[in-house]
């Protein structure tokens, strides 16, 4: 009997030192890694809408890829667009990225990637200048997927070893596009 208590014991007592420290530690990095993801957010949502001022994230109803709407809003409070939080499947798992609409034009006004888990050198291109350049100041139309660039006006060509992400990420801004439409038209209320 000695021999099974003592080890259960010991076993128990490790066991909730271990979990004690856990939940000690997840509480002093919580605030810090709230504070990084927002600040990354609003990086991210200026350089999708360099031209907006400031953003409101608005309680709107979405569906599909969809994960959040904003409004971009002028200087004087104007809304000037909005900007599409997705997260479409990828090929490693979801890629988290924002494509700003402007409603003047109207025109998408960038892409950018704000995390994912793609292949390093292959799904990961998503995230270079090269690749989501291609989405800025572009006519709201439909991108489609080319193997070899022709110079179309919404042709993104796939990235090479990545087609995966690269269909991910075009289908994604589609379906921003899409949302942008149908609100527009008043198919889709606040």
């Amino acid at each position: 009997m000695k021999r099974i208590i003592i080890p259960a014991l010991s076993l128990f007592v490790i066991s909730a030192i271990c979990a004690g420290a856990l939940a000690f530690m997840r509480e002093i990095t919580l605030e810090p890694i709230e504070n990084q993801r927002r600040r990354t957010e609003e990086r991210t949502l200026q350089a999708v809408f360099p031209q907006a001022a400031s953003f409101n994230k608005i309680d709107i109803e979405h569906s599909g890829d969809i994960t959040g709407i904003f409004e971009s809003l002028s200087a004087e409070g104007e809304i000037i667009g909005y900007v599409v939080r997705l997260a479409p499947e990828g090929y490693s798992g979801k890629i988290h990225l924002m494509t700003g609409i402007s409603k003047t034009g109207p025109k998408v006004t960038g892409m950018r990637v704000m995390s994912h888990a793609e292949t390093p050198g292959l799904g990961s291109l998503a995230t270079l200048e090269s690749f989501y350049g291609k989405f800025t100041n572009r006519k709201l139309a439909e991108f489609k997927i080319v193997k070899v660039y022709g110079g179309g006006e919404n042709e993104i060509a796939a990235l090479t070893g990545a087609t995966i992400t690269t269909r991910a990420v075009v289908k994604a801004v589609n379906e921003a596009i899409d949302w942008f439409k149908k609100f527009s038209s008043g198919e889709s209320e606040k």
